[in-house]
């Protein structure tokens, strides 16, 4: 082992290609994979932008696996997407085991996964009232037969999702638990997971879970065994997902949920045990308290169409809702001297801790007690529920202390992480608070100027008004007469989208082409398939279809991109960055907006070409790609391919005629 390379396993005649005959070496996957090596080596960071067909998942991997079974440390691998979680635990690290069968990798999920046998025989006891209907009283008939035949208890093992009311009573939790003082610690399904980690080489996360251990180390409460090796692939999403866990947040959807946990309105829940009837005036006061409090906070969108609304000062809206909480938490703890039950003893005790955290979570919101951080209240219109967030203005200076300055290696990787054409990754560096190591771009293993066509409208229409709506439906109902094989077209507004789409279906019904719609109620993974077994559809789509899509063949032959992808300007979050480099005396929109959207962008333009057999057009509708100063960045992120001009303008007429 000591002896061998990551050449000698990915390299023409290495292992890799004596079991499988079809294998390619590819000279880009290579200099990544020494890339790796180099940074385990000198115990450095590194950033590495691979584009599509490098392989980088194997350029990785092997370095990492070397170095894991060589030094028995272990790595963590975190990725953003399902799928390529899937893609590593089902096909890469399976392949690499037949190389290399002492190597043992698992995949890790947060605790709320696996089931609790403690927590499952005590609700299926008959000592809690707990739910409203036999549905549910039948679903938890069903987990009691699961769990004497499953293996691992985890929640998808099951093949449905449970009721999150029913799976709540159920589920492994740590304030919930007994450990070693369990009855069934010997069965438990969270800790024979938890000792499949501490005996894997390779663990596989998240980015959500691993931000979750990363805030959850000060309070010794890590999900995660020590490490000091990790990989982020997915990496260009890192500080979106670092904004989310490294802040707060409340809902009222959370809230009730939990109330209606210990007291629903049909007399459900833990409190319907009689020896806890006191406590119920607690929820009830709790409850009314949550309601009052909620409205507050929806008034605060009066007078603004926006569904974001920043918390410009401490005490915006009144708590009325942590007292309540405090006070429920305080009955709990008194219902919890009141029973000798050991079971009844830690619900109680989980159920108060659950209240004071909700507590804790709102005042610091609403007092704002975290500095450097931005306040906003979500109002959205339709089935969602408020909600009070705190995020960090900057999660560089957190990610430097916490993340680069405590790991000894740290690989940042993507087909997308630089916002031009240098190798510097200047922009990654200051969102992320990376400083030093290794960085290197990759070129793509595809030839773009024989395998793609990069068609630009150069009439310059308003992208935002419905002028440029109908030029575009009328250009698309024209477009899509001919083309064929399967069509994106992607957009940055579900409002923009409907419209679009409302003009062209007709046309698009005619000719028989299927057609799905983003926001239509079908599931991403479902669309997708659809799509993909129909060969020839034609999908509306916004912000997830732009990555972590992978559609090979002529089943996608065309993308639409139909406006350049910035940011929302006006989210509390982002206007707060932007007013942070005005300070300084920057320029926020080249500064920040500009490389954010020439990423988007990139990732948008990558969904077309998956492999060296693929072909197709890339269209960018959008003029300022032309005719914009700032237009020159995005095009010359691109791959070079032939490009085509066009005129929506042309259309107008159309649509006048029509």
């Amino acid at each position: 082992m000591a002896e061998l390379a990551a050449r000698d396993v990915l390299g023409p005649g290495g292992l890799i290609a004596g079991l499988m005959s079809a294998y390619e070496s590819r000279p880009q996957q290579l200099d990544m994979a020494e890339v790796v090596t180099e940074a385990l080596a000198g115990n450095q960071h590194a950033i590495v932008e691979a584009p599509t067909g490098v392989g980088k998942s194997f350029a990785y991997l092997v370095p990492m696996v070397l170095h894991a079974l060589r030094t028995h440390e272990k790595v963590v691998i975190s990725t953003n997407t399902i799928a390529l979680q899937e893609q590593l635990i089902d096909k890469d690290i399976p392949l690499l085991q037949r190389i290399f069968p002492e190597l043992k990798a698992v995949l890790v999920k947060g605790r709320q996964n696996y089931l609790s046998l403690r927590r499952l025989a005590y609700a299926a006891n008959g000592q809690q009232a707990l739910f409203d209907s036999r549905e549910d009283d039948s679903v938890l008939r069903e987990l009691v037969e699961w769990s004497r035949t499953t293996e691992i208890g985890d929640r998808a093992d099951l093949g449905y999702d449970p009721p999150p009311r029913v799976w709540r009573q159920v589920q492994s939790d740590r304030s919930n638990c007994l450990g070693r003082k369990c009855p069934t610690y010997d069965e438990c399904f969270f800790y024979k997971a938890r000792q499949a980690m501490a005996d894997a080489h390779i663990l596989v996360v998240n980015h959500h879970l691993y931000f979750s251990d990363l805030s959850l180390r000060d309070e010794h409460a890590a999900i995660l065994p020590a490490h000091q090796v990790v990989v982020f692939d997915e990496a260009h999403t890192l500080e979106d997902v670092a904004t989310d866990h490294l802040g707060a947040s409340i809902s009222e959807a959370q809230v009730r949920f939990y109330l209606d946990g210990l007291w629903s309105a049909k007399h459900r829940g833990l409190m319907a045990d009689e020896s806890y009837a006191f406590a119920r005036t607690l929820v009830e006061g709790a409850r009314a308290m949550s309601e009052e409090f909620w409205k507050r906070v929806a008034l605060l969108a009066i007078d603004t169409r926006q569904d974001t609304v920043p918390l410009t000062a401490p005490g915006m809206v009144e708590n009325l809702l942590s007292p309540a909480l405090d006070e429920l938490a305080r009955g709990l703890e008194l219902c919890r001297s009141k029973t000798t039950e050991e079971n009844a003893i830690q619900e109680l005790r989980a159920q108060g801790d659950r209240a004071a955290v909700m507590s804790g979570a709102v005042r610091q919101v609403i007092e704002q007690q975290m500095q450097e951080h931005v306040y906003y209240a979500h109002l959205p219109s339709g089935r969602g529920t408020p909600s009070l967030s705190a995020s960090p203005l900057s999660v560089a200076e957190l990610l430097k202390q916490r993340l680069f300055e405590s790991m000894r290696t740290v690989v940042l990787t993507s087909a997308t992480l630089a916002a031009d054409d240098s190798d510097r990754f200047l922009f990654l560096r200051r969102r992320l608070g990376i400083e030093g190591g290794l960085a290197r771009r990759l070129d793509s293993p595809f030839d773009f100027q024989t395998q793609a066509k990069l068609l630009l409208n150069s009439s310059p229409i308003d992208p935002n008004s419905p002028r440029y709506e109908h030029a575009l439906s009328a250009w698309l109902s024209d477009y899509l007469a001919t083309a064929q094989g399967g069509v994106f077209v992607l957009f940055t507004s579900y409002r923009q989208l409907t419209a679009v789409h409302d003009l062209v279906r007709p046309t698009l019904d005619r000719a028989h082409r299927f057609v799905l719609r983003h926001g239509d109620g079908m599931g991403r993974a479902q669309m997708l398939e659809l799509f993909k077994r129909v060969g020839n559809g034609v999908l509306f789509g916004t912000s997830s279809f732009w990555e972590g899509v992978d559609v090979p063949g002529d089943a996608l032959r065309h993308v639409i991109i139909t406006k350049l992808p910035f940011e929302v300007p006006n989210h509390p979050v982002v206007e707060a960055r932007h007013a942070d480099i005005k300070r300084r005396g920057g320029n926020p929109f080249m500064e920040r907006t500009v490389p954010e959207a020439i990423i988007r962008l990139k990732q948008g333009f990558g969904r077309l070409i998956r492999s060296r057999l693929d072909t197709g057009t890339v269209v960018i509708s959008d003029h300022r790609v032309l005719t914009a100063a700032y237009g020159r960045y995005f095009l010359r992120a691109l791959p070079p391919c032939a490009t085509e001009l066009f005129q929506l303008e042309h259309y107008l007429a159309k649509v006048a005629e029509g």
